[in-house]
């Protein structure tokens, strides 16, 4: 059974990273094709490529090796990086009600909030790794686990027309990724993804050496700064296009979305 589980979930995961590289390449290459006619914006497209980067590098590399090796610092470092990186995509380029219904535009909204204070309250408390490797694999995986299925489900009503002849179509949607919400919960509670584990108690702690600190910090530092320009940037070219700079269209026959 460990092995399906283990299976599925990896595959959700693939599908969602392949969503977001799509994405990516749809957005330098050809943004007509864009479901989200916002990423057409050059500087909205770079700001979801580090986004992208950042959520890889924390699920993938970073917060596996800091919860194998024990390390705090590393594993609050790739946190804080993919807040940071999260936060100009969920200000200014969040389309999820407009894309996929109320029901999921809500969902996104109270999820955000919930996995913002869950995490606040995780680094509160006494140091828990069974509580971090839930953060990991559960909440971090999740902005992978559900952008398949919900991506897919919405070619059902990406159009007036479609939406007219299907209107549940967006609840349908709402409880699949609510199911993998919960289910992706119960699968790695229960420890049955066979690559995420829990750092045994008898495993030396990393004590992060001076370097480590200067580079963790800087990183973070230097990424704040970054999408702060980008941010202005992007915010500078909207106003730009609202004083007759043509600007990126959303196409007429398609509901676009993150």
């Amino acid at each position: 059974m460990k092995l399906l589980i283990t299976i599925v979930y990896s595959a959700l995961l693939a599908w969602g990273f392949s969503v977001g590289a799509r994405q990516i390449y749809q957005g330098y290459k050809r943004p007509k094709e864009l479901l989200n006619p916002l990423f057409g914006n050059r500087v909205a497209i770079h700001m979801f490529t580090i986004h992208i980067i950042v959520v890889s590098a924390d699920l993938f590399v970073i917060g596996p090796w800091a919860l194998a090796s024990k390390s705090t610092f590393w594993y609050w470092g790739g946190r804080i990086a993919l807040f940071t990186s999260a936060l100009p995509i969920a200000a200014y380029l969040n389309r999820n009600p407009q894309s996929f219904g109320q029901f999921i535009g809500h969902w996104v909204r109270f999820r955000n909030f919930f996995e913002y204070t869950l995490h606040v309250i995780v680094a509160a408390m006494a140091v828990n790794w069974f509580h971090y490797y839930i953060l990991l694999w559960w909440l971090v995986a999740y902005r992978y686990l559900d952008v398949g299925p919900r991506r897919a489900l919405q070619k059902l009503y990406n159009t007036p027309a479609k939406l007219a002849a299907r209107p549940w179509a967006p609840r349908l949607n709402f409880l699949t990724i609510f199911t993998i919400y919960i289910l992706a919960f119960l699968a790695v509670y229960n420890r049955q993804i066979l690559y995420a584990k829990v750092p045994k108690a008898s495993a030396p702690t990393h004590v992060a050496a001076h370097w480590e600190v200067a580079v963790v910090v800087a990183v973070n530092i230097g990424l704040a700064l970054w999408l702060w320009i980008l941010t202005r940037k992007y915010t500078d070219s909207l106003l730009a296009d609202r004083t007759g700079t043509p600007g990126p269209a959303a196409p007429s026959h398609v509901l676009g979305g993150h």
